[in-house]
């Protein structure tokens, strides 16, 4: 078998970006989003939102082409442009976020499946075990190769789309413009009626919004096992694009054909809009179907996503040696097992509600993890457009500056809250750092003991005040 064999062409790339960027979230929007903002509002937020995604998926393009030589794209470039800390950093939180999201994937698909069955339900023991069947079925198929990971994904990539192509197909005759339009729209939420202005429904919504695109450096993360850089590039605007058309949409026809007050109180969104249309109640089904195939889809795309990040970091002595082992098929073999192994203990959460609610408060603070991977990227992307100023158009370092602007803004959407928590991950983190740094028979160096020091600390207080109820997680990052 000829080596480009088991390179990843365009659409197998697209389909993980893709893949990774509509999970659940799709399925919830347009409710979350309502609460937040009006129909209005909400189609700024994807404006602005959008138009800052584009800016980051150009910063990744513009890296990919010249630095071609940098593969597994967000930690290479935060690694290649402000050294091993912030480049383990970079991986570490990327891959905390990563396994994070697919154990939440997994607990959400098992929620939607009991709602589907109703009166039979299956216990949580049970949807504990099915859970965990699924989570290392996905380790079996990528043990036999990436790439047949990825063709699994774009198989299910493709499944998860065809309910969304139906709401859109069927949904744009239910369009009614007055129902969008909301009065006042500007001070009062149509959904809540409190007081608001377009600000805060940016602010608010962008929150939101984020999650939507999370995934977008995918293609750059493969870039490794990808047939070159070009279609690193391709594969990159073309998710994007892909993805900003699908949400703007299904938003705009949502909120054109369901009232605001009754969709901000719908437990499945996109099923009202399906049993407006002549599929009926069964759209309900459809929907909760839908769900469930993406959820598992998107699970399969992190897992991807989150090893190769692991093994890239490894390869290069940022983390310990161990997670660079690979099999004969180029799997890295401990980077998955350990990924799947935090993965499987987090799956715990299905057994115990209590632990689901801090289970779901430490997804919000892993979101937040990938911020900060953006925003080295971006001021990289912004280190080299400076460098080459003299010898290419610059278009590319306004174009670097406005996705460390939008990185950076996100970030206080978000809310600093939330980045005070992800603290005890970073904290935790550093630890294997200087693991990484002992098998090289290096230090770290001054300023980085320093900020290890401070994180490690800090980590440890947030860590006894949770322990000891002085916190209670759960509380402190509701809205």
């Amino acid at each position: 078998m000829k080596k480009t064999d088991k390179k990843l062409g365009l659409w197998l790339l697209v389909s993980v970006a893709v893949g990774s960027m509509i999970g659940s979230g799709i399925f919830n929007s347009p409710k979350d989003l309502i609460s937040v903002a009006n129909p209005q509002g909400v189609m700024l937020t994807w404006l602005v939102g959008g138009f800052g995604a584009l800016m980051l998926a150009l910063v990744f393009t513009y890296l990919a082409s010249r630095k071609p030589e940098l593969k597994s794209g967000i930690y290479a470039y935060a690694h290649d442009g402000f050294g091993d800390y912030m480049g383990f950093n970079s991986a570490w939180g990327y891959w905390s976020m990563g396994w994070l999201g697919t154990a939440s994937y997994l607990i959400f698909f098992f929620k939607t499946l009991n709602d589907l069955l109703g009166v039979n339900a299956l216990s949580p023991l049970t949807c504990f075990l099915i859970g965990s069947g699924v989570l290392w079925f996905f380790y079996a198929i990528l043990l036999v190769g990436v790439k047949e990971g990825a063709i699994l994904n774009f198989v299910v990539t493709i499944a998860k789309l065809l309910p969304i192509v139906l709401i859109i197909v069927l949904g744009l005759s239910l369009i009614n413009i007055d129902i969008f339009r909301v009065e006042n729209w500007q001070f009062e939420l149509a959904a809540t009626s409190e007081s608001t202005t377009p600000f805060l429904q940016v602010r608010h919504a962008m929150a939101i919004v984020l999650w939507c695109f999370v995934g977008i450096e995918a293609a750059s993360v493969l870039s490794g096992r990808s047939r070159n850089q070009k279609t690193v590039r391709v594969a990159t605007i073309i998710s994007v694009l892909i993805v900003l058309g699908i949400y703007m949409l299904l938003t705009f026809i949502t909120m054109s054909s369901v009232p605001a007050i009754e969709l901000a109180a719908s437990e499945t969104p996109l099923a009202l809009v399906l049993g407006k249309t002549i599929i009926g109640t069964s759209g309900a089904a459809i929907i909760k179907i839908g769900i469930m195939v993406s959820v598992l889809g998107a699970s399969l795309s992190w897992i991807l996503l989150s090893v190769e990040t692991m093994y890239a970091a490894a390869k290069d002595g940022v983390m310990p040696r161990f997670l660079a082992k690979v099999n004969a098929k180029g799997t890295p073999t401990n980077a998955l097992l350990l990924t799947q192994g935090f993965t499987q203990l987090f799956l715990l959460a299905i057994l115990s509600p209590k632990m689901n609610n801090t289970y779901l408060a430490a997804i919000t603070i892993a979101t937040t993890l990938v911020l900060i991977p953006y925003l080295l990227s971006s001021l990289y992307a912004v280190k080299i457009s400076i460098i080459n100023r003299k010898i290419e158009s610059p278009v590319h370092l306004t174009i670097a500056l406005l996705g460390s602007i939008y990185a950076t803004y996100v970030i206080y959407a978000v809310g600093l809250k939330y980045l005070f928590f992800s603290i005890v991950f970073y904290g935790i983190g550093s630890l294997l750092f200087l693991k990484a740094k002992r098998e090289k028979n290096e230090q770290p160096k001054r300023w980085e003991w320093v900020v290890m020091g401070v994180l490690i600390c800090v980590a440890l207080v947030i860590l006894v005040l949770i322990v000891s109820g002085k916190i209670e997680l759960y509380k402190q990052l509701e809205k």
